[in-house]
């Protein structure tokens, strides 16, 4: 008899534990998939440019049309930052959220979508309030459903600035 406890509990344990081919964590209160550790050396982010168009001052990645404020090495780290500042705060349901400067030299309202690449997840979710004018700086907050990898294409009409970050909680 203590043979087959030892067993069963062996057996109950595996089941429990995570996954390395599908990135999920040992079980916990919340079943949503984690990145594997090794996640953010397949993560291929978007690092800033020094430099882009001299009328986006301030944007640290673009093109001629369409600029953005990336967050440092392409990584945002959700959560207080030493000195009080913040890069993203993280809201009572484990989504993040976070504002981004962008900068369109072309006009029309500015659309934002997101995709997780590394693992399923529901898409971003973004807020573009309006009031900004037809072109010129656009503030907008991104909220990301959970950390990960992920891929935003901002665009105006026919305009497109993608870039990937990697998301992380502090």
């Amino acid at each position: 008899m203590t043979h087959s406890v030892a067993a069963l509990a062996a057996v109950a344990l595996a089941a429990c534990g995570g996954s390395e081919t599908t990135g999920m964590a040992p079980a916990s209160r919340d079943p949503r998939p984690v990145p594997a550790p090794d996640a953010a050396a397949r993560c291929p982010v978007t690092r800033p440019r020094a430099k882009v168009p001299a009328s986006s001052e301030g944007f640290n990645y673009g093109n001629r049309s369409l600029a953005v404020a990336l967050w440092p090495n392409g990584k945002l780290i959700a959560g207080r930052l030493p000195g009080g500042g913040r890069y993203a705060a993280i809201r009572p349901d484990g989504s993040i959220v976070a504002k981004l400067g962008w900068w369109r030299a072309v006009e029309g309202p500015l659309g934002i979508e997101g995709v997780r690449l590394d693992a399923n997840s529901p898409p971003v979710r973004a807020d573009v309030p309006t009031g900004y004018g037809p072109s010129g700086f656009q503030a907008t907050e991104l909220t990301f459903p959970i950390q990960g990898c992920w891929k935003v294409i901002g665009s105006v009409g026919r305009v497109r600035l993608t870039f990937v970050v990697l998301i992380r909680k502090r």
